[in-house]
């Protein structure tokens, strides 16, 4: 019978494993020790510079909100001028109207800046002492916010200075004429501008495109005192008296 004898290595390879295991088990110790010493570290220092980062963060986040507020890009509101006459035969002109509080308002006349001047509490401005040109004279205004935003034009008006008073013609009856008869009633017949109003004793005439205007009157006995104003939108009148004498 015939033995086999076991090889002298097999032993020897056996122990290596039993080396690779503890070496495992060594590793995994100190993985854990490892660990163990991370997870005080944190709870005994990383709190306290996360707290520090979350800060210095939130504190960027706001300064730059901050920025972003206080950089105001929106325009303020354009002025508002209230109405102004379509003419006047006045040279001096006064302006008022409403513009944003605090604001700069610059007030133009013909393209130029006559005005500066800022919005107090109430929202309204007042400008006295204007100066007005003969004819044409456009006014507006602009306003202008602390940081230079500046608003839209307000709604432009126009006013014409006009100091010459309107034309009057009467044509019938003339200054000084009778009229006799049983017809007591003429017919005042007379031109003056299109634009005009025309009264006669207080009684309102429509005048026509061409300036052409007419009225029935009935005369008393004796001298009638008829007094003609023709008056202009700038507030210039002419006037005109006639007597009529009326004889039945």
């Amino acid at each position: 019978m015939i033995k086999f004898k076991k090889p002298k290595n097999f032993r020897s390879l056996d122990f290596p494993k039993k080396k690779n295991t503890a070496g495992i088990r060594w590793l995994f110790i100190f993985l854990f020790l490892f660990l163990l010493v991370g997870v005080w570290a944190f709870f005994r220092y990383g709190i306290d510079y996360l707290a520090r980062f979350s800060s210095f963060f939130n504190d960027s986040e706001g300064e730059e909100m901050m920025t972003g507020a206080a950089r105001d890009t929106f325009p303020p509101a354009p002025p508002i001028i209230d109405p102004l006459p379509e003419a006047t035969n006045s040279a001096v002109l006064e302006v008022s109207g409403e513009a944003e509080v605090s604001s700069e308002l610059n007030l133009f006349l013909n393209g130029e800046v006559i005005k500066k001047m800022v919005i107090g509490e109430s929202g309204s401005f007042m400008v006295v002492d204007i100066s007005l040109s003969e004819g044409d004279n456009s006014i507006f205004a602009v306003a202008e916010d602390m940081v230079g935003n500046k608003s839209q034009e307000s709604v432009r008006q126009t006013i014409i200075l006009d100091k010459e008073p309107p034309m009057l013609e009467i044509e019938f009856p003339e200054d000084g004429q009778s009229v006799s008869g049983d017809k007591r009633e003429i017919i005042i017949k007379g031109k003056t501008e299109d634009n005009a109003v025309v009264t006669v004793n207080e009684r309102k005439v429509v005048v026509d495109l061409d300036g052409n205007f007419e009225i029935p009157y009935a005369l008393s006995d004796g001298a009638n005192s008829i007094i003609i104003i023709a008056k202009d939108k700038a507030g210039n009148q002419t006037k005109e008296e006639l007597i009529v004498n009326y004889r039945p």
